[in-house]
């Protein structure tokens, strides 16, 4: 099953930019992403941590740490991924077959090369690139 933690994570930290001024309960924001209000919960602990976002107890006025175009996809994926590798290399391979023996290693060599170069390219991508093509899309 797919992870959608970045997704979910970046959904959040853009309805919080987009509704500033609104009641941004846990409860509200879950129901934008169709998920229970614990997850959001969850979720904006982490990024809280993290240094994304600020919101005092009790007060569902949640906000942006720093300004969306400050915040990249990597800084989101890093603050709420609990497994930061894209894709996992089959180590329970046959010792004994000469392929088995040797897929791990050579498997690792290409996942470290795509986990690099997919961070790379998420870490250009701002949080207000996000809410850019949002507003984009619903203009049309």
């Amino acid at each position: 099953m797919a992870n959608t933690q970045l997704s979910d994570a970046t959904h959040i930290l853009a309805y919080i930019a987009l509704h500033q001024n609104d009641d941004l309960k846990s409860e509200r924001i879950a129901s934008s992403l169709n998920t229970d209000p614990t997850m959001v919960r969850r979720l904006m602990g982490k990024m809280r941590k993290a240094g994304l976002l600020v919101s005092t107890r009790g007060i569902a006025k949640p906000e942006l740490a720093c300004q969306p175009d400050h915040i990249s996809l990597r800084d989101i994926f890093v603050a709420v991924s609990t497994r930061r590798d894209l894709l996992s290399v089959d180590r329970d391979t046959s010792q004994t077959c000469p392929v088995g023996s040797v897929i791990p290693t050579v498997m690792s060599g290409y996942y470290r090369e795509i986990q690099s170069s997919a961070e790379g390219r998420m870490a250009k991508i701002t949080l207000q690139d996000v809410i850019n093509d949002i507003e984009l899309l619903q203009a049309t």
